[in-house]
């Protein structure tokens, strides 16, 4: 190949280990050489669609995290099939709710695990590790579930299988989200990340078809409902054991050669070349940021140990990935919170509208079947648009449709239109915009940070989201049983406004852009630094200014000293009081 025709091919600086003779003109040795090597690309790509091969390995790696969440829809309608045997075995109702809020609940406690387990596997291991291991737990999770009526002690059992369960998928979710963003080329990244809310809204779909009565919703065949996830996850298994490491986390940890491969695995030779470009580039740019000081004597000056937790304490030292992190926990924890109302518990507020438990499960089921169609359709196109765009407008409309289903529901429209009609088709309008609100903001987060930061970020704001949606649906069915939907909506419609302001005007565009290029929108400085300055500065020309004026400050201490004697006086009073009654 002619290198003057080779206008974007990266040079890679290799600097000589052989030090040139020392006998120059001024008696000093010449610098070493600097030979210049092009990337080379080797014919290593095996048979076959090399676009067939990373859909394959981006869809198991879907099918093994945010399918699962088929694992929490079906629950949700499974209730009045399972009574009969939870009473069977806890012969009150109170015992048996108990248990099933605890089987219930027990995933949501693993998904947060398996997310801080996936930091420790990927510090050391790459990305494909979490991610086999995951799915193994997840398989496990899911036949030890289906023993709940075979075995002794089977809810104990099974409450332990959506334990691991969630652990699998935890890791899964981590790590594979980490891994979908390096597999691609760049200018389809954003769709194949997008394909992770496209198995969230398709497990949720399933969930609650296969739990209604035609199906597997009967007292006999309730658990095998269950077991339905073993249907993708077995495949899944297979071929991502099959499937090469990142080749991105290769080329980091200097393994060029596997990279290559790998690299020719997933991408065509033109992608490939593009591809190694931009990660040899981002390669430096992140020897740059981690490079180690050296001081006069051209000595290390870092002494401690490079364990995973002093990883983790530098980089939240460092400005500029402790910014993208909190951008990255609001816009992932905070995006279209209906979700949490109306996936869990739709069938329950369609049935407080006058619905019958039948009509309300298909009712639920209706509504989840637009976000189904819209999040697969969006596939097609959703690099063709600003994330920023994808993120704001579907949530504008979120408060639109909110803001109708106050209106609707409250005591002076109530009678004008039917409740059991116009709140499921608010709902759905609702789940409709938050497939494409949902598919950008899981684009949006493992781009924010950069190759060596992807996991730690994606696994904090991962325990976050799932630590805070555990809470909130904890809580979801007592206020909607004390207080009505109506006003339930009320703060999910204003932390939908806020969430659209404040995604507008912190949140960076990360369509088409490299991670470096990214990392440049912010600031190194540590947030808060500025406004800790400020009021240190406010606070210490106050103080100033006091002890300039000691008849002020005599005034102020004469007056505090006032009101805590009235105080104790009066808690003195009250005491006597008491003991005397």
């Amino acid at each position: 190949m002619d290198p003057s025709k080779n206008t974007r091919g990266v040079h890679i600086f290799v600097i000589s280990n052989e030090l040139e003779d020392s006998n120059s003109e001024d008696g000093k040795p010449k610098p070493p050489d600097v030979h210049i090597r092009m990337p080379r690309m080797v014919n290593t790509c095996p048979p076959g669609s090399s676009s067939l091969r990373l859909a394959l390995v981006v869809l198991s790696i879907g099918a093994a995290s945010h399918f699962l969440l088929f694992l929490d829809s079906v629950v949700d309608n499974l209730l009045p099939a399972a009574m009969p045997f939870f009473l069977s075995v806890y012969e009150t109702k109170e015992n048996a709710n108990h248990a099933w809020e605890m089987l219930v609940s027990s995933r949501i406690y693993g998904l947060a695990i398996g997310c801080f387990i996936a930091v420790l596997l990927s510090h050391r291991h790459g990305r494909k590790l979490p991610v086999v291991v995951g799915t193994i737990l997840d398989v496990i999770g899911v036949i030890l579930t289906l023993l709940i009526t075979y075995v002794p002690h089977g809810v104990t059992v099974a409450t332990i299988g959506r334990l691991i369960n969630g652990i699998g998928q935890g890791m899964v979710q981590t790590a594979g989200s980490v891994m979908l963003s390096e597999l691609p080329p760049l200018n389809k990244r954003g769709t194949v990340l997008a394909t992770l809310t496209m198995w969230a809204c398709m497990g949720e779909l399933g969930g609650m078809t296969i739990s209604l009565d035609d199906f597997f919703g009967t007292p006999e065949l309730w658990q095998w409902a269950m077991g339905f996830p073993l249907l993708v996850l077995l495949p899944a298994l297979y071929i991502i054991c099959h499937a090469p490491e990142s080749p991105r986390y290769l080329f980091l940890e200097n393994r060029e050669n596997e990279a290559r491969k790998a690299m020719s695995y997933y991408q065509s030779p033109a992608d490939c070349k593009q591809s190694i470009e931009e990660i040899l580039i981002e390669k430096q740019y992140t020897l740059q940021m981690v490079k180690e000081k050296i001081d006069e004597n051209g000595n290390s000056s870092k002494k401690e140990k490079d364990t995973l937790w002093n990883t983790i304490i530098e980089r939240l030292k460092d400005g500029k990935f402790t910014r993208a992190l909190l951008i990255a926990l609001f816009v992932q924890t905070f995006v279209h919170l209906d979700d949490w109302l109306w996936i869990s518990y739709s069938t329950q507020i369609f049935e407080n509208f006058g619905l019958s438990s039948g009509k309300a499960q298909t009712a639920s089921l209706i509504m989840s079947l637009p976000q189904a169609v819209i999040s697969v359709a969006l596939l097609g196109c959703f690099d063709n648009f600003d994330r920023r765009t994808l993120l704001i407008v579907p949530t504008i409309l979120s408060v639109i449709f909110g803001f109708l289903a106050i209106v609707f529901s409250s005591p002076g429209l109530s009678n004008l239109v039917p409740l059991f009609v116009i709140i499921p088709i608010l709902a759905t309008f609702d789940l409709s915009v938050a497939a494409i609100s949902g598919e950008s903001a899981y684009a949006i987060v493992p781009e924010l940070f950069l190759a060596n930061d992807k996991v730690l970020g994606s696994a904090i704001v991962g325990i976050v989201q799932n630590g805070f949606g555990g809470v909130l649906t904890n809580c979801l069915l007592t206020a909607l049983t004390n207080h009505g939907i109506s006003n339930v909506l009320v703060p999910f419609v204003a932390m939908n406004t806020i969430y659209a302001a404040v995604t507008y005007k912190w949140l960076p565009e990360t369509n088409g852009k490299t991670p470096q290029e990214i990392s440049r929108h912010f600031s190194p400085e540590f947030p808060g630094t500025n406004f800790y300055l400020y009021v240190k500065h406010k606070c210490s020309k106050i103080a100033a200014y006091l002890t300039a004026k000691p008849v002020l400050l005599n005034v102020i201490s004469f007056i505090v000293q006032l009101v805590g004697c009235i105080f104790l006086l009066d808690f003195g009073v009250s005491i006597f009081k008491k003991i005397g009654a």
